[in-house]
């Protein structure tokens, strides 16, 4: 799907693994450098009350990055998001109710995607497709499931509603993992020249791609 954007060669397969041209795949990007990018739907309180809605770093970790490019596709104008669980954040994805027990709102900083993802939808109008193998809270919000059995693509939707349903049931209303919440405003965002500073941050990605600042 993340190559589905480009144009294939006729008959030779691909052309019938398509996306829409505005899909972007995202991923953590631990140590990337990020600028002036307004974060705070997903991260907020960090620590000697640092802001997040123009936030900048040399440096950002795992979920910081991972917000920043979420945010940075959506200011593009991004209508599909490709998430594969094996490269994000685990601390971004999901928080489960145990964890949220243990560690009060107020004292974490990161807003899980999960929060997020029904509202990013419903209010902007941006899909989410994921790949995902650890985090069956996100049954929850999905409206299609998709078991890849064998390489054979099954839809197990009603099964998965239906787990979903049972174990939010037995957690009773403390199971929060999962509710939405309000996205937040997304700004629209213009590329400058000035703004390319590679910062001795730039890598050979592959013959194709280098990746800069």
């Amino acid at each position: 799907l993340q190559v589905g954007v480009y144009n294939k060669v006729p008959l030779d397969g691909r052309e019938f693994c398509v996306a829409d041209a505005k899909s972007v795949k995202v991923r953590a990007e631990d140590g990337r450098a990020v600028s002036s990018v307004d974060i705070s739907p997903f991260i907020n309180n960090l620590p000697f009350g640092k802001g997040t809605t123009c936030f900048s770093t040399e440096d950002a970790s795992g979920s910081t990055s991972q917000a920043a490019n979420i945010v940075e596709a959506l200011e593009v104008g991004a209508t599909s998001l490709l998430i594969d669980e094996d490269t994000c954040a685990t601390n971004f994805m999901i928080r489960d109710d145990k964890m949220m027990e243990l560690v009060a709102k107020e004292k974490e900083p990161i807003t899980p995607f999960i929060h997020k993802i029904r509202s990013l939808y419903e209010d902007h109008d941006v899909s989410s497709v994921l790949v995902i193998g650890g985090s069956g809270d996100y049954f929850d919000v999905a409206d299609c499931v998709v078991m890849l059995d064998s390489y054979q693509c099954h839809d197990v939707t009603a099964r998965a509603k239906q787990i979903s349903s049972s174990a939010a049931a037995s957690s009773g209303p403390s199971h929060v993992a999962s509710s939405s919440q309000p996205f937040g405003t997304i700004l629209s965002r213009c590329p400058v020249t000035d703004a390319y500073k590679p910062n001795n941050k730039v890598a050979v990605r592959a013959k194709s791609i280098i990746s800069y600042g």
